[in-house]
Formats: structure tokens, sequence, C-alpha cells
């Protein structure tokens, strides 16, 4: 097959037969009494099952992990699973990368190539998956296409994100925390029993903080803000039913980013003079960004949830109603003009209501043959306006070029799926899995493009202009796609289990927002395609004091969807493309109280062919994909231990990214250097249920950049949070 496939065969091999001697050097270690790791439950195929039984690359972290990483949403995990990374354009379009798979399209009629899934609900806009992680009970993260179980909008992966049911208890907790640029958090948990059958659960979070940067002139904060939403849900057991209902509110009220202009050896003399000049003596926190800059989104939901257990099978009805709208503005630039001779002062709103339903049917825990098949619908309207206000100058363009346009877009977006998938044993210790799934999408868009000066200083302003028009046009198109799964396990011996397998990935094709022209906004992208091929090894070792995992696998793209920001206008277009690479994950129990662990991956992960874009070729052939970073790595030790009349626990994490380019053009201004994150994390809980916590993050005040916009050879960046900390009193009741 391909070269890091051979060689991860036989690194699993060398480590299959280190496997079968681990029986062996388990018995001669000294004995400690019962010290193992914890056993790790997820349901990424649709039942649930022990990690180490699953033939599928999957990083798991429970809400202890979750609490002691400071984790408040994805991306505090992201970073910490083998393989992944998250940059966030604005608080409605985070960027999810898994295995050099993601997409940056922003488009009303386009999905995201990583399904997002709360509560096995599926986020149909990205905007409406950068959730706080409120009472959360675990994340899971699966690598590689799902598009059996999951469906066309995780043609690289899934993110899933399990909240906590109510309990037939009475208890729950209340905290508040001060941190960093003057945080100030109160949230909390009431569970309560509503009869021997019925609970109910409500969870809740305020959070504010003052920002970490400023914009220079007014000294107004930037990158902070206000948040705040509250979930309730309420279970209850009739006979062989079991009802579930949830609703959730959320709310954001941040200011914008401070965007920095970062400089190259490539970068006009000229320019990097002018800008050193117009930044002398500010730091990369000191933005000339407009205090004017925001960032708000309102999201809220229903969910029910019927499940039915009867003699033969079970029975599952999923329905959920979503409504998400967010809005933001944005000085892409970050310098004064007409000092700098270019201002983007980009604004944007999106309302999306999405409607799902998911039924199932699955065999029951114990059965021989393990097995789930379904039916699914999904709809969602998606109204989004984007609008441009450009100043220019000479050198970098007349300023006849600058003016005022807005992109308006109004998609309803449709799909319909089947699937099934079984897991076979045979031959004791044989295991055969296979799945399928058609999916058809349909795409209905509108989209208009305006001048806001009427013509009146032409030629229109960029990005609509020069080379466009204004246009008002319809598109309607379906796709659709078959996907599945084959995967054969061995376990030759008890607790090491080895796997192959082959996934098709599909992701819909696409419509373009800011399009240059009628004809371009209603001709659609290809649908992307995606094969995996895979092999891992799945092990826990010297009686269940180590668990070591490892996959290598090579994914073939065809029609990858690429989006690219040439000067301010958006290219997009299809490429093929390959990845290859490997993963290892870890943990040991050294005793009773402390277990150390980590991951590693490598990736390679390259355009195999040119894109077109209309009369334009882009020369990708060769060029890394971006967000791909050749290697990546984690570190931890986590320890918990009886002293001062309670529980000390404590946990120091360290995270390591190599190099990666932020688009595919591969140009020195959207390289993103290597950088490493430390945190670290201490609490102490007495048996009264009082918590006191310290926790703090990116604690060597590393300096890295979370986003990249190029141009004129300048990478145009918004950096992340500095050294923080945080302080957390808990009472548990």
């Amino acid at each position: 097959m391909k070269p890091i496939i051979a060689t991860g065969a036989s690194a699993l091999a060398i480590l299959a037969a280190l496997a079968a001697a681990a029986p062996a050097a388990a018995q001669q270690a000294p004995s400690e009494g019962v010290v193992t790791l914890d056993e790790i439950i997820i349901t990424a195929q649709r039942r649930a099952q022990n990690l180490q039984e699953v033939p599928i690359a999957v990083t798991a972290f429970n809400a202890e992990t979750l609490e002691r990483t400071g984790a408040t949403g994805i991306q505090d995990v992201a970073g910490k699973a083998p393989g992944v990374t998250l940059t966030q354009f604005n608080i409605g379009e985070p960027q999810i990368y898994i295995r050099g798979v993601g997409t940056t399209s922003d488009s009303a009629a386009s999905d995201p190539s990583i399904g997002v899934s709360i509560d096995e609900v599926s986020i149909g806009r990205a905007g409406a998956s950068a959730l706080a992680f409120l009472d959360i009970e675990r994340v899971e993260i699966l690598r590689g296409p799902q598009g059996t179980l999951y469906g066309r909008n995780a043609s690289g992966g899934a993110l899933n994100i399990y909240t906590r049911r109510p309990e037939l208890t009475n208890g729950g907790y209340l905290t508040a925390r001060i941190g960093s640029f003057d945080e100030r958090t109160f949230e909390g948990v009431f569970n309560r029993a509503l009869g021997e059958a019925t609970a109910a659960r409500m969870a809740f979070r305020y959070s504010t903080n003052d920002g970490y940067a400023e914009n220079v002139p007014t000294g107004r904060s930037l990158e902070g803000g206000t948040s705040y939403g509250a979930r309730l849900s309420l279970q209850t057991d009739s006979g062989r039913w079991t009802l579930l209902g949830q609703a959730d509110f959320g709310h954001d009220d941040l200011d914008g980013h401070a965007r920095i202009p970062v400089t190259t050896a490539s970068t006009a003399a000229p320019f990097v003079a002018l800008i050193n000049s117009l930044r002398s003596g500010l730091d990369i926190r000191q933005s000339f960004s407009s205090a004017d800059n925001y960032q708000e989104r309102t999201n809220w939901g229903f969910t029910g949830r019927a499940d039915w257990t009867g003699d033969r099978f079970g029975f599952v009805s999923l329905t959920s109603v979503r409504d998400n709208s967010y809005s933001w503005r944005d000085n892409l630039g970050g310098l004064p003009f007409p000092g700098f001779p270019l201002s983007v002062d980009d604004q944007a709103e999106e309302d999306a209501r999405q409607f799902s339903q998911e039924f199932r049917l699955t065999s029951l825990p114990g059965s021989t043959v393990s097995w789930v098949a379904g039916a699914y619908f999904f709809q969602e309207e998606v109204e989004r306006s984007e609008r441009f206000i450009v100043g220019a100058g000479l050198p970098i363009a007349p300023p006849s070029f600058g003016g005022d346009t807005t992109f308006l877009q109004d998609a309803t977006n449709t799909s319909y799926a089947a699937f099934a998938q079984a897991t076979v044993p045979f031959a004791e210790i044989w295991e055969l899995t296979v799945g399928a799934r058609w999916t058809r999408d349909n795409r209905e868009v509108h989209q208009i493009a305006l001048d806001n000066e009427g013509g009146a200083n032409p030629p229109p302003g960029i990005p609509l202009g020069p080379g466009g028009s204004p246009y008002n046009a319809r598109g309607e198109e379906s796709f659709s796609e078959p996907t599945w799964k084959v995967a054969l396990a061995v376990e030759p011996l008890d607790d090491v289990r080895l796997y192959a397998s082959y996934d098709r990935g599909y992701k819909a094709g696409s419509f373009p927002s800011t399009a240059q022209n009628g004809p371009q906004s209603v001709s659609p992208l290809a649908s992307e395609l995606l094969d995996n091929y895979e092999i891992g090894l799945k092990s826990t070792l010297f009686d269940g004091r180590l668990r070591f995992n490892a996959a290598a696998f090579w994914l073939d793209y065809q029609d990858l969807q690429v989006y690219e920001l040439l000067g301010l206008t958006l290219v997009t277009s299809n490429a093929a493309a390959e990845v290859e690479g490997f993963e290892l994950e870890t943990a040991l129990a050294l005793t009773g109280n402390i277990t150390v662990g980590g991951s590693y991956t490598s990736l390679d992960g390259q355009f195999t062919s040119n894109a077109v874009s209309g009369a334009l070729t882009l020369p990708y052939n060769g060029n890394a994909l971006p967000r791909t970073p050749d290697s990546q790595y984690t570190l931890y030790v986590d320890g918990e231990w009886d002293a001062f009349g309670g529980l000390v626990a404590a946990r120091a994490d360290y995270q390591w990214t190599d190099d990666f380019f932020f688009d595919p053009s591969n140009n020195p201004e959207v390289l993103s250097p290597a950088h490493d994150l430390v945190s670290a994390y201490l609490s102490w809980e007495g048996p009264t249920g009082l918590k006191l916590s310290l926790y703090g993050k990116n604690l060597t005040d590393t300096e890295y950049q979370t986003h990249i916009i190029k141009n004129v050879g300048i990478g145009f960046s918004v950096f992340g949070a500095p050294r923080s900390w945080g302080f957390a009193l808990t009472q548990s009741f």
C-alpha cells in the first residue's frame, strides 16, 4: 500500500510480540495490591463498549479529566488528542481538523468535515458546536471517517459530547471561580429525584472576564466578554420505556479579536518598515483592531429521546430542534488606516435552524452478534450575510478598489440516510465488523451580492470587485453516495487486540460563499470522498496497569473542497490529497496514586494535484495540507492522595505541536511556528464536599497563533491567551 502502512505494520508486529511476552513480565512485576487503570466506557458505535474493544482510533476524556485540565470548551481538549488541531476565525467558525481533514468554509450551503454531536444530536453549523462544557459526562474524539453511523459530515472524524443525565438521587454542587483578566465565574448543578422513576437535572453557568488584549487608541479590552447558559433535563422510566427530554440555552457577548500583523523574510521591505514604525513599543496583545469589534451568539435547543427495550432488540428515537444565531465584527488588518494603506472591516450575521430525527434498532447487550440499523433525517435553514467595508490606498491598491459590499445567502440543506452495522465474532478470537450507509443530500441556495455604493464609485468594492459584479442567483443540487466500513479484529491474547479496517467517508458538495459572479455562486463544488486504510493495536498489559494503543493509516482524498484567500478574494476548488501517519497513546498506573501517560502523532499530508477554479490553476500539487503538523505529542502526570483530612489531586499537562500552514498556499506568512503549552491543576476536597482548586494555563507564557489571514505577504494573526491562572471554590451537596 503506502510506505507508512508497511512501516506501521512492522511496528505493530513488534508491539504484538512484546504484548505476547507481557503476561510473563507482569508476573515478575512487584505486586502493590490492586493497581490498575480505570476502565473507559464509550458509545462510539452507538452502544456501551470498553474503549479497548472498539476497532476505531478513539480518545475519550471523562469528567474528572476535563476538570483537571481546566477544559471549558472543545478548544481545550482538541490539542490533547492525537492528530487533532483546532483554530478559530471567530465565535461562529471554529475550524476542527483531524488527521489533516477539515474545512474553513463558512458558506451557508456547506457542511463541516468533522461531525460534532451533543448527546448524539448532530450539530449542522460549526458555530453552534462551540459550546461551553457544562455538566459534561465525557467527550469522545473519533479519528478517521465515520460515514456509517455518523453520516455525511464526518468524513474526517467525529467529536461527540455527552452531558450528564438526571439520576434518582438528590444532590449537586455550586462553584465560584476567579482568575486572570478579572475572570469571575459562577456555575451550579441541581439533581432531584421526583419519585421512584423520574428525575430532573438543571445546570447553569455565568462567566465574564476583561480580556487579555487591548485596543491601543482607546485602551478598551479585546478577547474577553461574558457568557451564560443553562440546561434542564427530565428523565423517567416507565416499564420498557426510558424517556428523556432536554432543553438548553446559551448566550455569548464577547469582545472582538485583536489582530496583529506578522511579517516574514518574504514580506516587502517597505511594509516591514511601515509596520515596525506603526507598532513601535507594542506587544502582540496590543492591537489597532477596532474597539467596536464584537462577537455575539445565542443558541437554544430541545431534544427528546425515547428508548424501548424489547425481548429481542431495542429501539431508540432521537428528535431535536436547534436554533443558532451569531454575529461578529472584525478588523482583519489590526493596523490604523490610512497610516497602513489597507483596512478591511468584516461584519457577518447568521441565523440557522435545524430539525433532525433518527430512529435506531439495536441488538440487546450480551447478544452474540452486535448490530444497529436505522434511518436519519436532517434539515437546516441558514440565512447568512457578510459585509466588507474596505479602505485601500497605494501601493496596495488604488483608492477606487476600496468600497462597501454585502453578500447574502439563504440556504436550505436537507439530508436523508439509512444505515446498518453489525459485529460478528467467529473462531473464538476473531471479530468482523461490516457497516454501510446510503445518504442523499439536497441543497437549495439563493445568493445575492450587493454594491452598497450603488455603482457610484466603480468598480464595485473588493472582495466582489474589481473582477466581479453584483448578482442575484438561485441554485439547487442533489448529491448521493454510499459509505461503508469493514474491520477485522483478532485477540490472540487476553487484552491484546489487533485490527485492520477500511472506511469510506463522504461530505456533500457545497455552494461557495462570497462568489465573484452569479454563475460561480451557483456552481457547486464536487462531493468529497475519503478512503481510510488503517491497522491498529489496542492492549492492556501488566495486569491492567499499562494501556498502549497504536494506529497506522493512509487516507486517500478525492475532490477535497479547498478554500484560499487570494488577496481579498475567496477562491474555491476541488483537489486530490493523501495523508499517511501513525498515532500512539499510552497510560501507565505507576502506583495506586499516580498515573502517567501521553500520545504521539506523525502526519504527512499533501496535495497530489493542482486545483482549478474557473480559469485559475492553483499550484497545490506537493504542498502540505493546511492544519497538518508533521508531529504532535502530549505528556501528563496525574495523581491523588489522602492528605490534610481530605483528598488532594494534582495534574500537569504538556503538549507540543509542530509548525503547520493555515492555508493551502504554504506561503511563509501563513506558517504557524511550532509551540508548546503547559498547564497544571491542584485541588483539595474535604469530607463535607468542600473543594478548593487552583489551576494554571500556558504556564510558559508561549506566544502562539490561533488564526492567520494572509495579504500582501503579511500574516494578520490572532494570538492565544498568555499565562493565566484560576482559583475555584466548590461545595457539593
